[in-house]
C-alpha cells in the first residue's frame, strides 16, 4: 500500500529533526513517506536510518538551495516540507511569501513576518518590550552600551543560532573589532536557562506548554533533564504564542534577572530540541504540529500534564550507509 502522505524534513542532522521523524514513525508508522534532507552526507545523519529516502542539499543560505528544492519537488511531488533549522525556516518562509516556493511543496512553518521577527534578536527585543513581555536589557554592541547593560555583559550576534558566538565581556576594548549593528549586548542573567516548549492549534483553540531545564550536559548534549509544569510560564507562553502569533509547535527560552524575574532571551518558530523528552512524558509537540496541519485531532498527543518529571538519557547507536541516497516514493 502506498503511503498516505509525503513529508520532507529539513536539517535532518539536528536533534529536533531526528525527534520529529521518530514522532512521525510512532504516530503514523509507514503511512507517511519521510524524506530526510541535510547538508551532511547520508552516512553522517542518524535520521537517515529512520527515513524512507535521504537527499544531501546545499546550506540554506547558498544560492543553490532554491534549486535543490525544485529538484525535491520534482522527485517527490505533493510533499509537505518541514524545515527545522532557523536559517532554513527563514529561507523557506521567504520563498513562500514571495510565491517562489516550488510548485508541489507545501510549507509547514509560521508566516515570514513572524519568522523574520524571531530570527532578529534586536527586533524581537523591541517587539517584546513594546508588547509588555519581559526582555533583558539589550543594546547594540557599543562601548557606551556597557554602562547600560552592566558589566559583565553578554555579547551575542543579532542573527545568531544555537548560541554560536555568545560570550561574556567586561571591557569595552573587547568590542574594538565588533560590528555594532550586527552584535548585541545583553544584561547578564542567572542560570539555568529554562526552555518552554509550546503548541498553539491553527484554529487557536488548543494550547499546551511544558518547561524543560537541563541538569547535566555531556558534550553539549543534555543527559539529565527536569520537565515540569509552571503556571506563570504557561501563562506567559500562551500570551506570547497568541500575540505573535506562533501557530503549531514552537519554543522560547527564559532566564531570571538579579531580582528573580523571568526574562525571555530567545524565541524559536519551530519545535524544540527536547521534543522526544516531552513526548516521553506524554506531550508529543512534533506529532501534534503535523496532525494539526493535516487537519487531524491533537488531543491524544497533548493531554494535560502536571507536576514534574525527570528524563535520563542514554545513547543509542544507528547504523547508516552511503547507498540508496534517493528512493522514489511509491
Amino acid at each position: 500500500m502506498a503511503p498516505d502522505r509525503r513529508l520532507i524534513v529539513g536539517s535532518a542532522g539536528g536533534t529536533n529533526a531526528f525527534g520529529t521523524i521518530r514522532s512521525v514513525r510512532a504516530r503514523y508508522g509507514n503511512a507517511v513517506f519521510v524524506v530526510a534532507i541535510d547538508t551532511n552526507p547520508r552516512e553522517l545523519v542518524a535520521a537517515s536510518a529512520l527515513a524512507d529516502a535521504f537527499v544531501q542539499v546545499p546550506p540554506a543560505r547558498a544560492p543553490q538551495f532554491p534549486e535543490s528544492l525544485h529538484d525535491l519537488a520534482a522527485t517527490y511531488p505533493g510533499s509537505h516540507y518541514l524545515p527545522l533549522h532557523d536559517e532554513e525556516i527563514g529561507v523557506a518562509a521567504s520563498l513562500a511569501a514571495g510565491r517562489r516556493l516550488p510548485h508541489g511543496l507545501e510549507l509547514i512553518a509560521p508566516s515570514f513576518d513572524v519568522v523574520r521577527l524571531c530570527n532578529d534578536k534586536w527586533q524581537m527585543h523591541r517587539w517584546l518590550t513594546a508588547n509588555a513581555f519581559p526582555s533583558p536589557k539589550t543594546a547594540f554592541a557599543t562601548p557606551a552600551a556597557l554602562n547600560e547593560t552592566g558589566r559583565p555583559a553578554i555579547l551575542k550576534p543579532r542573527a545568531g543560532t544555537g548560541a554560536a558566538g555568545v560570550r561574556s565581556i567586561n571591557d569595552s576594548l573587547e568590542l574594538k573589532d565588533i560590528g555594532s549593528s550586527e552584535w548585541l549586548l545583553q544584561e547578564t542573567l542567572q542560570a539555568p536557562t529554562v526552555a518552554v516548549n509550546m503548541f498553539l492549534g491553527r484554529n487557536s483553540r488548543v494550547f499546551r506548554s511544558i518547561c524543560r531545564v537541563s541538569l547535566e550536559m555531556r558534550g553539549g548534549v543534555p543527559t539529565k533533564t527536569r520537565i515540569f509544569d509552571d503556571r506563570a510560564l504557561a501563562s506567559l507562553a500562551e500570551c506570547l504564542a497568541r500575540q505573535l502569533p506562533l501557530y503549531g509547535a514552537s519554543n522560547f527560552e527564559v532566564m531570571r534577572d538579579v531580582g528573580g524575574d523571568w526574562r525571555i532571551i530567545d524565541v524559536n518558530p519551530r519545535v524544540g530540541a527536547g521534543t522526544r523528552m516531552c513526548a516521553a512524558v506524554g506531550l508529543d509537540f512534533a506529532a501534534a504540529n503535523l496532525a494539526d496541519f493535516w487537519g487531524e485531532d491533537t488531543e491524544s498527543m497533548l493531554p494535560p500534564v502536571g507536576g514534574e518529571y525527570y528524563v535520563v538519557r542514554q545513547y543509542e547507536d544507528y547504523v547508516t550507509s552511503r547507498s540508496q541516497s534517493i528512493r522514489p516514493a511509491e
